[in-house]
Parts: C-alpha cells; sequence; structure tokens
C-alpha cells in the first residue's frame, strides 16, 4: 500500500512540473493600419517632407510602443542581472573579510530600496557560507544514503525510480516541491544506519524535495531529528564515533530538541562559530542567535562557555533585536502578555549591555509608545502603546536603543571598491531607465495624438465630479462624456458596503441545494451581496435557477450586469428558452444592450429580434456610442452600426464626437457612417470625444 501511496504522490508531483514547465506561447497581434484614401492636391515645397495624416501618427507610435514592450523584458532581465553581479561583488567582499556591516554602510549610494539591498546582501551571505558545507543539488546522493527509510515512504530503490522518471530534471526542477515528513515510526536500526554514511554524513541534499522541520537533508540532519527515539545517554553514546556541524544543531534548536541531546551534540562539532545554513530571508550569525529566537536562556549560557554569543553588530542587528522580533504578537506589532521564559531572557540581555534598534530611539513617539524594528531582521518588530500596555511600556522603555536613521551612511563616493562598484551599476541602471521612460513618453504622445484621456485621469474627473455635485455627478458627467457615466457607477459600487461574507444561503447555492435555497428565499429578502451571487449562478445554470429567481420574495436587481458581456450567444438563447427577463435593469436602471454590445452582434440582434426595449436617453453609454467605438478601434465600420441605428434615432453630442473621431483618423469609415444616416455629420469644428469604453 505505501509503495502505490508513493507512486501516486511521486506521478501527481512530476505531473504538476511537467504542466507547470511547459512553453507558453503568446499570441501577438499587430496593428492594423488602415490608410485614409482621400487625397490632397496642394503645392509642396520638396525640402520638406509631407506631414503625417493623424492615422499615420498614431500608427507610428504604437509600432514604437510595441517595440518598446519587447525592449521592456530585455531590460528587466538586465536589471536582474546587474542586482546579480550585485550579489557577486557582495560575496568577493565578504570572501575579503569585508564585514556586513560596512557592505551595508554604503546602501545610500544604491538607488535600491534598503530592503531590496539588504536581499541582495543576504543572498550574498547565503551563498558564501554555503560554500564552507558540502552541498548536492541532484538526488543520486539519497539514493545512495544507508537509513532513508527514516524519511516517510522512501526506499533507496523509491529515489532511484523517481530519478529515472525525472530524467534531466533531476536536480531542482523549477516549479516543484515535494514535502515529505519524517517517517514517525522509524526503527533504530534505520537511525543507526544513518551513522554509516561516512563519507555523506554531513553532505546536504538541497533539491524540490523538502523534509519538514529542516532547511536541508543529510543522514546527520535525520538522526538529529529522531533523537527522541533514544535516550539522552543512547544519544551521546550513538554520536560519539560521528563529527555533526552547526547544522544539526541549528535544526535541533529549532525543533525543541531538549537541551541534554543538543549539550551532547555540541560535543561532536569541531567548529561552532560557523553561521548555519539557513533561509535567507531570516540569516541569523550563528546558534546562540538562534537559542535566542527560541527563548533558550539555558542553551544561551551553555554557548557563553564555548564561546558563543548572540550578534551584536550596530547597523546590524542584536541579540535583543532577535528576541524582541520573536516575542509573541497578537496583531498590528502589539505584544501579547510576556511569559517568564521571555522576560528572562531580555533581562539577561539587557544585563549584558544588549541595545535594540529603534527607528524613534531619541523620542517615544511623542510619549505615546516605543517602537522596535531591525532593518536587517525582516520578521516584524514591536510597538507597545503606553496607554494600552502601560505595565509592558514601562518594561522597554528603559530597554537601550539604536537609532536606525542616525547609523552611519556613505553617501558620497570615497573612492572604495565598493563605492566604485556600486555607483556603476547605478549608472547602468540609469541607462536603462532612460530608455524605459522614453518608452513612457511614447504612451503620453499616442494619448496626445488621439486626444485621448487615460483611464486614470478619467476616474480623476469623477471623484471630483463626485465632490462637486454629489448625486447630481450623472447628469454632469454625462455632458462631458456617458463614458465617465459608467465610471462613476463603478465608484458607486465599489463604495458600497455590502456584506461578502459567506450566509446561510450563499452556502446552499455553492452546496447547490437549490430546493432549500428556494424556500429560504420565499420568505426572506436577499441582500445585495446574495442577489449578485444568484444572478451571476443564474446565467450559468438558468433551468436549475430560473424559479428561485423569479420567487424571490423582493426582487432586487443585481448590483451591474456585466457578467452578461462573457456569455456566448448559445446561453443567451438559453436563458431565453428558462424563461429570464431580458429587460432587467442593474441598480442603476442600465439595460442589457451595453452588455450584448460588449458581446457580439449575435447577441444585440437576438435582443432585437425578440423586442427587449432600450431606453436610449438614459445616463451612460448606449449601444451607439459603443459601435462607434468600436468602428474606431478596429478601423473599419463596425457591424454593430446598423443595429444601433435602429435603436437609436436622437443623436446627441457624445455621439457626433465619435463620429468626428472617425472622420479625423478614419475617413472611408465615416463616409459610410454618413451614408446609413446624414443626420450623423458632425458640425464643424466639433470637438472629439476624449474619453474611450472600459467596461469593467
Amino acid at each position: 500500500m505505501k509503495k502505490v501511496l508513493f507512486g501516486i504522490v511521486i506521478t501527481t508531483a512530476l505531473a504538476v512540473y511537467f504542466f507547470q514547465t511547459q512553453p507558453h506561447t503568446v499570441a501577438v497581434e499587430q496593428a492594423e493600419q488602415v490608410k485614409p484614401t482621400i487625397t490632397e492636391t496642394s503645392v509642396v515645397n520638396k525640402k520638406q517632407p509631407k506631414e503625417d495624416s493623424p492615422l499615420q501618427v498614431v500608427n507610428k507610435l504604437k509600432k514604437q510602443i510595441s517595440l518598446c514592450r519587447d525592449q521592456s523584458q530585455q531590460q528587466s532581465n538586465k536589471v536582474q542581472t546587474l542586482n546579480q553581479s550585485l550579489v557577486s561583488f557582495f560575496e568577493s567582499e565578504l570572501k575579503k573579510g569585508t564585514s556586513v556591516s560596512a557592505l551595508l554602510k554604503y546602501s545610500k549610494l544604491s538607488k535600491l530600496n534598503q530592503r531590496t539591498y539588504i536581499a541582495l546582501l543576504k543572498d550574498a551571505i547565503v551563498a558564501e557560507q554555503e560554500q564552507q558545507f558540502n552541498i548536492t543539488h541532484s538526488l543520486n546522493e539519497l539514493a545512495n544514503w544507508q537509513g532513508i527509510e527514516a524519511i516517510g515512504g522512501f526506499t533507496n530503490d523509491k529515489v532511484k525510480d523517481m530519478i529515472q522518471q525525472l530524467g534531466d530534471n533531476k536536480h531542482s526542477p523549477p516549479g516543484l516541491t515535494l514535502s515529505v515528513p519524517l517517517d514517525e515510526n522509524v526503527q533504530k536500526e534505520t537511525l543507526y544506519a544513518l551513522l554509516n554514511n561516512t563519507d555523506t554524513f554531513t553532505t546536504y541534499s538541497k533539491t524540490f524535495i523538502k523534509l519538514e522541520g529542516s532547511e536541508v537533508i543529510s543522514p546527520a540532519t535525520l538522526f538529529v531529528l529522531n533523537a527522541n527515539k533514544f535516550t539522552p545517554k543512547e544519544f551521546e553514546q550513538a554520536i560519539s564515533s560521528n563529527q555533526f556541524t552547526v547544522n544539526e544543531v541549528a535544526t535541533a534548536i529549532k525543533n525543541d530538541i531538549p537541551n541534554e541531546y543538543i549539550i551532547a551534540l555540541l560535543q561532536q562539532v569541531p567548529v561552532l562559530d560557523a553561521m548555519p545554513l539557513y533561509e535567507k530571508n531570516t540569516v541569523l550569525y550563528n546558534l546562540a542567535d538562534i537559542a535566542v529566537s527560541k527563548f533558550n536562556l539555558p542553551l544561551v549560557k551553555a554557548l557563553q562557555t564555548k564561546g558563543i554569543t548572540p550578534t551584536n553588530e550596530p547597523g546590524l542587528f542584536t541579540g535583543l533585536d532577535v528576541a524582541i522580533v520573536n516575542l509573541p504578537k497578537s496583531g498590528n506589532l502589539t505584544l501579547a502578555p510576556l511569559d517568564t521564559k521571555h522576560t528572562q531572557l531580555l533581562d539577561y540581555l539587557k544585563k549584558r549591555g544588549y541595545k535594540a534598534h529603534s527607528r524613534n530611539a531619541n523620542d517615544d513617539l511623542n510619549g505615546k509608545g516605543v517602537f522596535f524594528v531591525s532593518d536587517f531582521i525582516y520578521q516584524q518588530g514591536a510597538y507597545i502603546n503606553k496607554q494600552d500596555n502601560p505595565a509592558q511600556y514601562a518594561y522597554f522603555s528603559p530597554v537601550g536603543r539604536i537609532s536606525d536613521v542616525e547609523l552611519p551612511k556613505v553617501k558620497t563616493s570615497d573612492d572604495s571598491d565598493i563605492a566604485t562598484f556600486l555607483i556603476d551599476i547605478e549608472q547602468q541602471k540609469n541607462e536603462l531607465q532612460a530608455r524605459s521612460n522614453n518608452c513612457n513618453d511614447l504612451h503620453k504622445e499616442l494619448e496626445t495624438a488621439e486626444q485621448l484621456v487615460g483611464i486614470r485621469q478619467a476616474y480623476n474627473q469623477v471623484w471630483n465630479a463626485n465632490e462637486e455635485h454629489g448625486d447630481q455627478s450623472a447628469a454632469v458627467l454625462h455632458t462631458i462624456d456617458p463614458v465617465l457615466v459608467n465610471y462613476w457607477f463603478t465608484s458607486l459600487n465599489n463604495k458600497y458596503s455590502y456584506d461578502r461574507s459567506q450566509s446561510a444561503f450563499s452556502e446552499l447555492l455553492s452546496k447547490e441545494k437549490y430546493q432549500k435555497a428556494y424556500e429560504y428565499s420565499l420568505s426572506t429578502v436577499l441582500t445585495q451581496a446574495e442577489t449578485d451571487t444568484l444572478f451571476s449562478l443564474l446565467l450559468l445554470k438558468p433551468d436549475d435557477l430560473i424559479t428561485l429567481w423569479q420567487s424571490r420574495v423582493e426582487p432586487k436587481p443585481p448590483s451591474d450586469l456585466l457578467r452578461l458581456s462573457s456569455l456566448p450567444l448559445s446561453q443567451w438563447q438559453k436563458l431565453k428558452q428558462a424563461g429570464f427577463d431580458f429587460s432587467i435593469t442593474d441598480i442603476h436602471g442600465r439595460d442589457v444592450y451595453t452588455q450584448a454590445a460588449s458581446s457580439s452582434v449575435e447577441a444585440v440582434q437576438f435582443l432585437i429580434d425578440n423586442k427587449i426595449p432600450t431606453v436610449p436617453s438614459k445616463l451612460g453609454v448606449d449601444i451607439l456610442d459603443l459601435a462607434l467605438e468600436q468602428s474606431y478601434t478596429k478601423g473599419e465600420l463596425s457591424p454593430m452600426i446598423p443595429l444601433a441605428l435602429q435603436l437609436v434615432e436622437k443623436f446627441e453630442p457624445n455621439h457626433l464626437a465619435r463620429v468626428a473621431r472617425l472622420k479625423m483618423f478614419y475617413p472611408d469609415v465615416y463616409q459610410q457612417i454618413i451614408q446609413l444616416n446624414p443626420a450623423l455629420k458632425p458640425a464643424q469644428g466639433t470637438e472629439l470625444n476624449h474619453y474611450m469604453f472600459d467596461n469593467h
């Protein structure tokens, strides 16, 4: 049975891996260029090039923007390469003996934010430290380990089978992680076998196979994680002929192995002051730091007798920083009540002169509290509010503090290798950024050439109108452009405080208990959120839910009809067959035609054939606005235009503004439109529309 289960796990993991690593194709559509057919007779100075038409200007800009998009990914890759070169430089400096604190002082010379700079520095620290240990990225080592059965479901033969199935991807396939547990029923014979891996006892496997409770896997790690299978005396005797590294000690501390086992283990570690292999976001320098993070004061004292004390480097971090960031918190950096083990270790560090990094070392946040934080340690610090937590404030306010703000920083070049390298990197990035800025300028030029305003600016217009006109905003915005009315409605929907929690009704729907949901709706008024949920499901399962929809005790309209735009014609037809009433409007009175126009010509024709009414004079975009915009977007007469003209008889300024746009950019399309209805011919000097509809 275990063999079958193991096979299923590996097969599933491999299937996920091979799915995730398949190449993805991206269809790149080239902008269609439509050349105006109107020719002008004029005397042209041969020395002056002929001016491009508005459409030619736009198409040239779009082509340049398309090239910029292609270059953008290349530039992003180049930035990553530059960042990686910075990691390599840091690593070389660390090998030369440059301290981490010294490297941190130069962060201001880099335009990277502090966290990114530190993250790259940590990558270098880990890379440099990894060279001190035997690390393998291949599964071949595991296949030959004695005692591999200590991992749940593993045997040497199964690992070999896995390697064969993976083929060339046997090292670390991207996107694949397989978390494996220890075998809870492991036999002592298996554990003793781990000690017999003489040549590979402390060879660390770093692959896609992750062992629960440890950053790395080795025979030594597996043995230490099973220390509780032995008495302390048995454990001491068993390890007496083997040498371990600080990694096993770190693993034991992190997994709360009793101190008597750890003390015995320390006797078998030749080099105790090395930095253990650790996840890069929480690099702790030595075993004492890790013991502090677990508030293991007896072990901190035991390590001190061996010359290993918590880190104490201003500008980097201190043991007190490590303790504070690992204190229990109840949220928003607010400390939970402290246990004796917490205060005993904190008192121990304070008595030995340890301080903690603080953003307000010289000012208790205007007397309201203290805030501890170290940029080098990613875990949250702590905020102690004087009013809410007077007892803890009284305890922490006397703590010696190191100001992160006042720490020395190198801000101008000092001709050092570090400064020279950082400035050179930034110059290369600035060149790349200049190219990126040029691309941003092209977008602005395109907006100017098209006389269009971006959606962000459109929403700014909406918010300004809302502040000035309140409930009258829709009418005011419609006179500017009906598109803005739709954006106003969207902004209103976003402000509504609907209860989005899982209600009893929604749960019945999710479990497809439609009869009980029907009974619920007969006696209970649905909330707006429940109505929206029901409407969304109705569009997908009309036969199952139409009776429920029609029988609601209070038939509230949905917040919007947006989901209709994604339905194929066949689904519109199914809704009709089920008895759905397409004369529905949303909470703002908008009918289905806008969504039909965003769906397909066939959907609009379907509504017309079924005599579904529309109100062209309503506020917001109508089908003619959308048909004219589609004509501009595609550069050809939209087949929606004739249908829209059947529904819209009175033309508004917004319609004529869109026709004027076509006249400027697509004269041929313009001629076709005014042939369909001459009344759409805009007056001389008609201003173009500046906003385009985005259905969302």
